[in-house]
């Protein structure tokens, strides 16, 4: 066995030197409450940190450590006492000057600082006031991306994000800023190994550029190893102030694991690095300081430019002088000269010439994410085998099962034929997973589309018509494809009518609700649809009035006319048409207001949980 060397305790390094720079953050005798009749959080505080310092606050949960944070920021203000920020009241620091280049910090819960959608728009946003010019931007940014390595995570939602990446974001939005004095709560709080030492090393380049540094952390062994000094805080103040190895050495509790192993052999020791030098061992090879990063951002994604205003062309600005036209020359000749179905005629014409005399003038942004939602190229747009089941089903079994419930059971068996609608529905949709299992959050994805649509339908109950049934049904079909369009319009139909009661009419809603979804996903997959406001606002709206309105109006032919002729399901139809009208002013009224939003959350969700067909 070879020999032990015994250790030697003047092998362990000893603390640096205390800085003697002019101090950059000073509190003097700093008192704070919450409320005035509550105890005193932070009690007769004092403590001066100079400038270039990396400056440690430990202790235990409770003691004020996040609170003294907050009054060094000005976020809060001391009942009594002095905050001092470079020699100035902080006071008297407005806050432009204050958060521009002075303070940064990095609270402990990350997410308060996120305020866009993808990480890249979050950190552009930092520089949104700064006056600089868009190569200095894209500089600064890719500098911190490159620091803090963001890359593959540029184009993510930042709530999307684990708790180390969020960390590392956030890190990136305040180094955006260059600031001064440094303020960090728990910094190190879900990184890994690797990434806390590359922290260790942004914050000693921050320190050698002079930046001040005050962080809070129950990192213990992160502190020991890279603080210049650390203090003790506990009941509201500090009792205890030193070099990281003068302050924990000796101590019983609060204090490093390696000391506590080697206490008794090498009081000295701090760090398990102390230990293998004290034995005669070798630490490895600190790589070179990296230098100054050279670094291009990848290509900005078209959701994530500035947004432009689209130019009008010459075929937009003319069908839209057409189509208000129209609207003119109806309403001169038309509008209130008839007392019958003529007038209800006229009302939608104008309507329709209205709307779309805006839509070409006002055309709307695409509202898919790039990377989740677009449709497919033009020669990846065949429909798939499970499509085609479906169109069957929709086009031939459902149907056929609706005449034989009306004329082979007395249309008192609805229920059961709408539990045969319901199956009919599902068999195409289970070809999805005819090669894989589902996962649970597909199906709670469904389901919720589908609980949201039944109780946005209960919710306006006491308006006719006027529903945001068909509006969600088109979006679940846009999103997630025809088949979930058609399911969620089916299972709509047939829960709500537990609470409306509607008994005969839930084959046919079910049948008509559905359908509009699968025609949705279809028409989108085809490239016909497109994932803009205006097109799916016409495209709900002449769904309400010819799909629903051409399904619902004569099934009331069906179940009530023993000898249905022409003349029955015309006058039917216009009699249903007013309410029709309705139905598709409500459609459109919703998706207008709920497409930008339900959009967003559904692709959000297909990427994050992987729901995307490739």
């Amino acid at each position: 066995m070879a020999d032990i060397q015994k250790p030697d305790a003047a092998k362990i390094p000893c603390d640096g030197k205390e800085l003697q720079t002019a101090p950059m953050l000073e509190l003097r005798e700093v008192w704070f409450r919450y409320e005035k009749d509550a105890p005193d959080v932070v009690k007769g505080l004092s403590v001066s940190i100079h400038e270039g310092e990396l400056f440690a606050l430990v202790g235990g949960n409770g003691t004020g450590k996040t609170t003294s944070l907050s009054l060094m920021s000005g976020l809060l203000k001391p009942y009594r006492g002095e905050v001092l920020l470079g020699g100035r009241p902080l006071e008297n620091i407005n806050g432009e000057e204050r958060f521009h280049g002075l303070l940064g910090v990095l609270p402990q819960n990350p997410q308060a600082l996120f305020v866009k959608k993808t990480v890249e728009l979050d950190l552009y946003e930092m520089l949104r006031e700064r006056k600089l010019s868009k190569e200095e931007k894209d500089a600064r940014v890719a500098q911190v991306v490159q620091l803090c390595e963001l890359e593959p995570l540029l184009g993510m939602h930042p709530y999307d994000l684990s708790g180390g990446e969020q960390q590392r974001a956030a890190l990136a939005k305040v180094l955006l800023l260059r600031p001064r004095v440094l303020l960090l709560d728990e910094p190190t709080k879900g990184l890994d190994g690797y990434f806390k030492e590359k922290l260790a090393a942004i914050l000693k380049s921050l320190q050698a550029a002079g930046t001040t540094i005050v962080m809070v952390s129950h990192d213990i062994e992160f502190c020991a190893k890279y603080a210049d000094r650390c203090a003790m805080f506990f009941d509201g103040s500090i009792t205890s102030c030193a070099a990281p190895r003068a302050f924990f050495c000796g101590k019983s509790f609060y204090t490093t694991a390696a000391n506590r192993m080697a206490r008794t052999t090498l009081p000295n020791a701090v760090l398990a690095e102390d230990i293998i030098l004290a034995l005669g061992g070798s630490l490895p090879q600190k790589p070179a300081k990296t230098p100054d990063f050279q670094y291009t951002l990848p290509e900005r994604r078209a959701e994530d430019q500035p947004v432009e205003k689209r130019k009008l062309s010459w075929k937009r600005i003319t069908a839209g002088t057409v189509c208000l036209a129209l609207f003119l020359i109806t309403a001169c000749l038309f509008y209130d000269r008839f007392a019958d179905w003529r007038e209800y005629l006229a009302e939608f014409f104008l309507v329709l010439e209205l709307g779309l005399g805006f839509v070409a003038f006002f055309p709307g942004k695409e509202l898919a994410a790039a990377d989740a939602s677009v449709q497919p190229p033009k020669e990846k747009r065949r429909l798939s085998r499970r499509t085609l089941v479906a169109l069957t089903m929709i086009l031939v079994a459902i149907p056929l099962t609706i005449f034989i419930g009306i004329y082979y059971l007395g249309d008192r068996k609805y229920y059961f034929i709408s539990l045969l609608i319901l199956l009919e529905t599902m068999l195409p949709f289970a070809l999805v997973f005819e090669s894989r299992k589902p996962q649970a959050r597909e199906l709670i994805v469904i389901a919720v589309l589908c609980a949201i649509a039944v109780a946005g339908r209960a919710a306006f109950f006491m308006l006719p018509q006027f529903k945001p049934v068909v509006a969600l049904v088109i979006l679940a079909g846009v999103c997630f494809g025809g088949e979930t369009g058609f399911l969620v319009g089916a299972v709509t139909g047939f829960v709500s009518n537990f609470f409306f009661g509607q008994g005969t009419w839930t084959p046919w809603q079910m049948f008509a609700f559905g359908i509009i979804g699968f025609l949705a996903g279809v028409l989108f997959r085809k490239g016909l649809l497109r994932k803009t406001r205006g097109a799916l606002c016409i495209y709900g709206g002449v769904a309400a009035i010819f799909i629903y309105g051409g399904i619902m109006n004569p099934a009331s032919v069906l179940m009530w006319q023993a000898n249905p002729n022409g003349a029955m399901f015309l006058s039917a139809y216009l009699m249903g048409l007013p309410f029709d009208l309705i139905h598709a002013a409500a459609t459109v009224f919703f998706l207008w207001f709920l497409s930008g939003p339900m959009i967003e959350k559904l692709d959000r969700i297909k990427v994050k949980y992987g729901l995307i067909e490739r």
